[in-house]
């Protein structure tokens, strides 16, 4: 059964997705889908993800995380990250996607946050 949960707010500088669970093998079409979504719907915009309540991902959420970033920046938006708990940001920095995805320490940073787009 996957664990992860993924709700949507929409604020004036951009969308929020905020991630409860697990992103893995299981998951991880929920996560994309979900992702992709707000990316084409928020066209020149921003999506913030936050990742306060991810406990885990794994190399297929990594993925995910890759192509969303793609996409973004194919629709002149930015994907930023927010509130990473220390194993998240960990691995984020093990895997260098900390230099392509801008990670920030709160969700309000991050929809602050100056994007030239």
């Amino acid at each position: 059964m996957p664990d992860l949960t993924i709700s949507s707010t929409l604020h004036d500088t951009g969308r929020v997705l905020v991630l409860d669970g697990e992103i893995d093998m299981a998951t991880e079409h929920h996560f994309q889908e979900a992702v992709t979504e707000a990316i084409v719907t928020q066209p020149s915009g921003r999506v913030v993800l936050d990742c306060s309540d991810l406990r885990f991902i794994d190399s297929s959420g990594l993925r995910v995380l890759i192509r969303a970033h793609k996409a973004a920046r194919e629709q002149k938006a930015l994907l930023a990250i927010a509130s990473p708990i220390p194993r998240i940001l960990q691995t984020l920095r093990v895997t260098s996607l900390d230099t392509r995805i801008p990670v920030f320490t709160t969700v309000s940073e991050a929809l602050a946050a100056s994007h030239s787009g």
